[in-house]
């Protein structure tokens, strides 16, 4: 009897005593020295630029056709982007058999992108596209894209986007058909 009443009279000093360290709170509003250690790491700056861009291409018996598209973006908010966009189309044609006529289309564009949810997003793109005819004089052609897609991370500053884009300036000399399907890939810095 008297080994379980010290046993219970230890387990009670015990508990009362870490009961005690563990209310312990600094009222006088003073920091203890040696009690608050520092955060010296740099905190991480928001990656605002991006970089990528799309390529494409194809290829058939009468006629290739290859594009080179760089952008350069930056984030306003943490939703919202805004960026430019070069392009570079380069079509070979077969116009008579053993004559190929080479055609080279280049223009630039302006685009503001929101992400809405969970990497969904909405687009709406200017573009201006000086193209190349066979026999007739080179021509500006504007096109206004608007649709959306899905951008998805790859790794910590990568990033792939698949956007679905309609082009309402569709008209006879748009080089485009609707819908525009684009993929692309990135990378903040």
């Amino acid at each position: 009897m008297k080994k379980t009443f010290r046993f219970i009279l230890i387990i009670l000093f015990v508990a009362f005593v870490t009961g005690l360290q563990a209310q312990y709170q600094n009222t006088s509003g003073q920091k203890r020295e040696g009690t608050v250690k520092k955060d010296t790491r740099k905190k991480a700056k928001p990656r605002r630029w991006f970089a990528g861009g799309m390529l494409g291409a194809g290829f058939s018996s009468y006629s290739s056709y290859v594009q080179v598209s760089p952008l350069i973006g930056y984030q306003v908010t943490n939703a919202f982007q805004v960026g430019t966009r070069l392009t570079y189309i380069y079509n070979s044609y077969e116009v008579a058999p053993g004559k190929r006529a080479n055609l080279n289309h280049y223009g630039a564009s302006l685009f503001a992108r929101y992400v809405f949810w969970k990497g969904l997003f909405g687009q709406a793109e200017y573009e201006a596209l000086s193209f190349d005819y066979i026999e007739q004089p080179r021509q500006w052609i504007n096109s206004l894209f608007i649709g959306g897609g899905y951008l998805q991370n790859i790794g910590g500053r990568g990033f792939a986007s698949f956007a679905i884009l309609f082009n309402v300036l569709d008209n006879q000399y748009s080089p485009y058909t609707n819908p525009i399907i684009r993929i692309g890939f990135g990378v903040g810095f």
